[in-house]
C-alpha cells in the first residue's frame, strides 16, 4: 500500500483500485464496495458488455455521479488522471447508469459496455469509471497552531477496465540497482521501465544473501505496475540487523503468464552498531 502527495493523496488499495482524499491529518472511509475492484477483458472489434456491483456499505444515503477517465501510475506509484491518448479506452466505455442514489446496505448493478472505434492495434487500452459523491463528508482536525478546521472531504471511487488485445506483447527493464544501509535496515533502489505494449504486473521478492550464499532475509513484492513507456521507481525498506560484514541484495521480479523475468543485485557493507 502507498501513499503519494499531490493535490490529494492517493491510497492504493487492492491491485488497482483507488481512494482519493484531500490532504490533510483526517479519517474519511469509503461508502462503496466494488466487485469486482477491476475489470480485465479481452479486447476485439467487437462490443463488450458486462455488469459490475456496487454496495453502499455506509450508515446513510449517497448520491453518485459516475464519468469515465483516463489515468496513468505515475513513476513514483501515484495515480494520475490525464487526457485520453492512444492506450485509452475512456472513450469507447459507455455505462448505466451515469447517476443514482443509494441507500445504505444496499447494493446495485452497473451495466457497462466498451465499443471499440477504428482499428485496435496489437497493445494493452484502459480507463476506469469514477464514482463521485455530490456531497462530501464534513471532517475536523487540527490546524498546525491547534485551531479546530473543518473541512469537506470527497471519496472518490475508481473501478479500472483493461482491454488487451491479442498480440500484446510484454517486456520490460531492471536497472539502477542499489542497496544501501540505513542506520539497522538495508534500503533497495532500483527503476523498472515498461518497454513494450502491454501492461507490466510484476510480483516477486527481495533476498539478502550472505558471502555464503545463504538467504538471510527475504521480503514478497506482491505487484509492481508499469504502464507502457513509463519507469517506476522502487524502494524497498528491508529491516534486519545483520552482523558486520558483506552481503548481497537482490530483487527478482516474475510473471510466467506474460514469460517476463526480471533480476538484479547489488552488493553491499553492513556495519553492526
Amino acid at each position: 500500500m502507498e501513499i503519494i502527495t499531490l493535490k490529494y493523496a492517493i491510497r492504493y488499495l487492492m491491485v488497482c483500485f483507488f481512494l482519493l482524499v484531500l490532504v490533510f491529518d483526517v479519517k474519511v472511509k469509503a461508502a462503496l464496495v466494488i466487485k469486482p475492484a477491476y475489470i480485465m477483458q479481452k479486447l476485439t472489434q467487437k462490443r463488450i458488455s458486462d455488469v459490475f456491483y456496487i454496495k453502499n456499505v455506509g450508515d446513510k444515503e449517497e448520491r453518485y455521479r459516475a464519468t469515465a477517465i483516463h489515468f496513468i501510475v505515475g513513476d513514483k506509484g501515484g495515480l494520475q488522471v490525464i487526457p485520453s491518448d492512444e492506450y485509452s479506452l475512456a472513450q469507447w466505455i459507455k455505462f448505466n447508469p451515469t447517476e443514482f442514489i443509494l441507500p445504505p446496505n444496499t447494493s446495485r448493478m452497473i451495466r457497462y459496455s466498451i465499443i471499440p472505434q477504428g482499428k485496435l492495434k496489437e497493445r494493452e487500452y484502459w480507463g476506469a469509471i469514477q464514482f463521485v459523491p455530490l456531497k462530501g463528508q464534513t471532517v475536523t482536525t487540527k490546524g498546525k497552531e491547534g485551531q479546530d478546521i473543518s473541512l469537506e472531504v470527497v471519496s472518490v471511487i475508481l473501478v479500472p477496465i483493461y482491454g488487451k488485445v491479442e498480440g500484446t506483447k510484454f517486456s520490460g527493464e531492471l536497472s539502477g540497482f542499489e542497496a544501501k544501509q540505513q542506520k539497522d535496515d538495508i534500503n533497495l533502489l532500483f527503476r523498472v521501465k515498461n518497454t513494450n505494449e502491454g501492461v507490466l504486473r510484476l510480483p516477486g521478492l527481495c533476498q539478502i544473501v550472505d558471502s555464503n550464499n545463504k538467504i538471510i532475509k527475504e521480503v514478497e513484492i506482491k505487484s509492481i505496475v508499469v504502464f507502457p513507456g513509463k519507469n517506476r521507481l522502487m524502494s524497498v525498506s528491508i529491516k534486519e540487523k545483520l552482523t558486520s560484514g558483506n552481503y548481497t541484495a537482490r530483487v527478482v521480479l516474475d510473471n510466467k503468464e506474460e514469460k517476463i523475468y526480471l533480476t538484479g543485485e547489488a552488493s553491499f557493507i553492513y556495519e553492526s552498531k
